[in-house]
Parts: structure tokens; C-alpha cells; sequence
């Protein structure tokens, strides 16, 4: 005997390209948390580097990580959960 359930198999509903364009810019764009994490912790960063002085530099690359982060995040874990 099959071991079928007794529920009909659920449709996914059929996107277009534009639609699914949309969808994507929609889930990468909205992602900012990363982001916003990097500068803060390099701008920390250069605070507590008085000495040295190291300028934008570490906020810069902690933003450029972040946002990485952010692209990675977003099309990963909250687009995949979208679809």
C-alpha cells in the first residue's frame, strides 16, 4: 500500500520574469542590519584607536562587510523563505 495523504499537492502560484525581478530587488534591498552593524563597530573602532588615528577606513570596510552581508542574508535565507 502508497502512503499518499489525502490533501491535494499545493500549487505555486506561476511568477513572471518581472514579477520574480521585483521579488528578488524587493528581498536584497530590503536587508540593512548587517550593514548597519559594520559601520557602527568600525566607526567603535576608530574611537577606541585614538592613538593611531586610522580614519574612515574602519568604517568603510566594516559598511562594505556588512553590506556583503546584508546580499548574502537576503538571498539566502529571506528570499528562499519568500518563494
Amino acid at each position: 500500500m502508497s502512503s499518499q495523504s489525502s490533501q491535494p499537492p499545493v500549487q505555486q502560484p506561476i511568477l513572471t520574469s518581472e514579477e520574480r525581478k521585483e521579488q528578488l530587488a524587493k528581498c536584497l534591498l530590503s536587508q540593512y542590519r548587517f550593514a548597519t552593524v559594520g559601520v557602527v563597530g568600525g566607526a567603535g573602532y576608530s574611537l577606541l584607536k585614538k592613538s593611531s588615528k586610522p580614519g574612515p577606513w574602519p568604517m568603510l570596510a566594516g559598511g562594505f562587510v556588512g553590506t556583503l552581508g546584508d546580499f548574502i542574508y537576503g538571498y539566502f535565507v529571506e528570499l528562499m523563505k519568500a518563494l
